[in-house]
């Protein structure tokens, strides 16, 4: 992949919500160490329940109440049999294959787990049960968006004092509250913003700053001062003829491009940032111009898990199945795990966020066809990007997780599933000799049963009350991050009301009292 092929815009960008501030900048952290945190969006709201399936032995026979609101998008209770990862057999060979399609494989049955009793994991999905069964994913139920804890399920939500997250089930304001780290704040800048406004200058002052976005200007990444670069793994605009290479015509545009905008802030605001960008803009593409190529980049001998080039994409051929795998998620994670070996091994960098957009996994309908499909590729993708991050020997520098809009009923519309609200997110790291605290089931499985106590209503689809915050996650990757229990609160707001104790960390995701991670 070439850099002018890689870069999608080297511009900072202005603010969503206005133009950059000026304010009082604390200084950045002295880190000596490198870490990441990877943030893979599962855009739409993924249906949790067809991912990971409820056990028959997860408390009051979960699959059965399952099995009775999904009627014919259910999960057939039939252990499948994990195969090894990186010779899996191709084509009718593999696990999930049916001679019906897709859809037959995807309800097919599920793998059991030998550390987990609440979910099994959807056949579609053998390398990541193989990561959960390896302790190098952990899982976290029952969590969605909150303000408070609503732990009475039903009750506390129809309870007109309990405060609720804003505009519940709207994919654009729950994707919001998300990424702001306040879910009754829509218009708040987003917590990897802030956090970067906290630590301004991180990375020796680089350009690239702290926060990377794959999916455009997210609200998740804006802060008052600060913007993400945006990269993408397609076409880029890049500036011609002002490569910085001792050229002596290229040097003397450069010198007027300097001039003219880099350089010259004026007296109007608007000029003022619209310059700033453009000269940071020039320093990135300098930058990429140097550390973007062959002689910095890595390869990879690792194979995936059919034995392939490991950030190849698995045909049909492979996979067996009826549709083609779009490819999406594989490529921007293999950019991703480029600009990890640059920052951590090249440029000295120590701390990197990156947002990484998959989907969409809004299933209204046609679910049986379109859902496998884009579980089929979460599973390739997390298990050639882990195998990436150890054979450079940086898995216990990075932790890779999944949020998504909300999860979905477990009422069976006749051709898919609805918004609903608790959902299941997956945390991967390291597996050993670290702190994360992998091949765990964090959380609990809400009750299952449509209009019971965890539904939202009487007689309801299964929109079901989560009992964990999103910011709870969130603050706990952040506290492994770097993040001091002092500026936790900066970041995330209510994290104050699910403290168990007199400290903020007690609000952290804990498991027989010891941290996700």
């Amino acid at each position: 992949m070439k850099r002018r092929n890689f870069l999608k815009s080297s511009l900072t960008g202005l603010s969503m919500i206005g133009l950059p501030q000026v304010g009082t900048k604390a200084a950045a952290p002295s880190f000596s160490d490198y870490k990441a945190l990877v943030y893979i969006y599962l855009d739409g709201g993924n249906d949790a329940w067809n991912s990971f399936i409820p056990a028959s032995g997860s408390g009051n026979s979960q699959w059965t109440v399952y099995n009775n609101g999904r009627g014919d998008l259910s999960v057939a209770n039939t252990d499948m049999t994990l195969p090894s990862i990186g010779t899996l057999s191709q084509g009718t060979g593999n696990p999930y294959y049916s001679s019906g399609g897709d859809s037959v494989s995807y309800l097919s049955g599920a793998y059991p787990l030998t550390g987990i009793s609440e979910v099994r994991v959807n056949a579609m999905m053998p390398e990541l049960a193989r990561l959960l069964e390896d302790g190098k994913v952990s899982l976290i139920g029952g969590i969605g968006t909150l303000v408070e804890p609503l732990n009475n399920g039903k009750t506390d939500y129809q309870n007109a004092s309990k405060k609720k997250p804003a505009f519940l089930f709207a994919h654009n304001h729950q994707t919001r509250v998300i990424q702001t780290g306040k879910a009754d704040d829509l218009n708040a800048t987003g917590w990897t913003g802030r956090l970067a406004d906290l630590w301004s200058g991180i990375n020796s002052g680089s350009v690239m700053g702290l926060n990377v976005s794959f999916n455009g200007q997210v609200r998740l990444m804006t802060g008052v001062q600060s913007k993400p670069v945006l990269f993408s793994t397609g076409n880029t605009i890049s500036y011609s003829g002002l490569d910085n290479d001792g050229n002596s015509l290229k040097t003397s545009r450069r010198t007027l491009f300097k001039s003219l905008y880099g350089s010259n802030p004026g007296n109007d605001p608007f000029s003022s940032v619209y310059n700033r960008m453009l000269k940071n803009s020039l320093e990135l593409d300098d930058l990429l111009a140097i550390y973007w190529n062959s002689t910095h980049k890595t390869s990879f001998s690792s194979k995936g898990s059919y034995g392939e080039s490991l950030f190849s994409i698995p045909s049909k051929t492979y996979t067996g199945m009826e549709d083609e795998l779009e490819g999406d998620l594989i490529q921007q994670l293999e950019a991703v795990a480029q600009l990890i070996y640059l920052g951590s091994s090249k440029m000295s960098f120590n701390r990197q966020v990156f947002f990484v957009n998959f989907g969409s996994f809004d299933t209204h309908g046609n679910q049986a066809e379109e859902h496998p499909v884009l579980l089929r590729e979460l599973s390739v993708a997390l298990w050639k990007f882990q195998k990436a991050l150890e054979e450079m020997e940086v898995d216990d520098k990075v932790a890779t997780f999944t949020l998504s809009d909300f999860g979905r009923t477990i009422g069976n519309n006749g051709d898919g599933t609805d918004h609903a609200w608790s959902t299941i997110n997956l945390v991967m790291s390291k597996s050993s000799g670290t702190s994360f605290n992998g091949g765990k089931f964090y959380g609990s499985l809400p009750n299952l049963t449509m209009g019971g106590a965890d539904d939202i209503k009487d007689g309801g689809k299964g929109r079901f009350v989560p009992k964990l915050s999103v910011d709870q996650m969130n603050a706990t990757l952040c506290s492994w991050f770097g993040v001091p229990d002092a500026n936790m609160i900066t970041l995330f707001p209510n994290l104050d009301n699910f403290k168990t104790g007199t400290g903020i960390s007690s609000a952290y995701l804990k498991l027989s009292g010891t941290n996700l991670i």
